[in-house]
């Protein structure tokens, strides 16, 4: 082997071990990012008012506002959160309560979830593919936290945005019913603490972009929160938008909160 020959052999390992290097470097960024931007303290309950605002592709709107009670079970024997909505408004609606439970993925189960109907004074379960289920743009493989080895994370680069810097990280599932991928966009601060998934993709399982949402935060205490969620169906433009009004974290709402005998009750305000 010539004098050439081994020069380019070395670049060519060179480059391979470089680019090798740097794949590296980007996942472990992404992972990194992720941990710190993905995972946040949120208090271990919360009390607020929730206004739902749904938006056909016409425009018009559609309001539903509910007491939201939200208590974090941390995964304990397999239950990650569980939440109950009161509904305040319409007043046609008023009694109708809905409660969710979340499960770690390790459970293998769908979240269950109830729904109360006053008209026949008995609760219903309901599910995903329920036809009367209530359709509020976030499934539930958009409410669970999702655990950091459930997807494989790429960091693609960072972006500017109306003069907003952010992390764009790529976090494609190894099982998901319902996306073939997701697109975050972090915001790029000077700390950790401030970094907050500001934006999310979500990718049809043929690819394609099917709908964003941008999520505006709040710190109470030492938990962030959400303020305003904003989701558009990029296929209809049909919209939705989460407010999140007057929360409370670390209220000490106990488990009984969370029960069928509550969501017949109704709402009571000292639990």
């Amino acid at each position: 082997m010539n004098l050439a020959s081994l020069i380019n052999t070395f670049l060519l390992v060179y480059l391979l071990w470089a680019s090798a290097g740097v794949a590296v470097a980007e996942e472990t960024d992404a992972l990194e990012i992720v941990r710190n931007c993905y995972y946040k303290h949120q208090g271990d309950d919360q009390r607020s008012k929730l206004i739902i605002t749904l938006r056909d592709e016409h425009g018009k709107e559609v309001k539903h506002k509910y007491i939201r009670l939200w208590k974090d079970y941390k995964g304990v024997r397999g239950v990650v959160d569980k939440v109950i909505l009161f509904t305040m408004y319409p007043p046609w609606d008023k009694g109708v309560n809905f409660m969710r439970w979340g499960y770690t993925p390790e459970h293998e189960q769908l979240a269950d979830q109830w729904v109360y109907l006053p008209e026949t004074r008995k609760v219903r379960r309901v599910s995903e593919r329920d036809p009367q289920n209530m359709d509020w743009y976030l499934r539930d493989e958009d409410l669970r936290i999702r655990a950091l080895d459930e997807d494989t994370h790429r960091f693609i680069n960072t972006a500017t945005i109306e003069g907003e810097t952010f992390y764009v990280v790529e976090s494609i599932p190894h099982s998901d019913p319902l996306y073939s991928k997701r697109v975050f966009y972090f915001s790029k601060t000077e700390d950790w603490d401030t970094c907050l998934e500001k934006r999310v993709d979500y990718y049809d399982k043929h690819g394609k972009l099917l709908k964003r949402q941008t999520t505006d935060w709040i710190k109470i205490k030492d938990a962030w929160v959400w303020d305003v969620v904003d989701i558009t169906n990029m296929k209809t433009r049909s919209s939705a938008t989460y407010e999140m009004k007057d929360t409370e974290v670390n209220i000490g709402l106990t488990d009984d909160v969370y029960s069928k005998r509550n969501l017949r009750r109704g709402y009571r305000r000292n639990r």
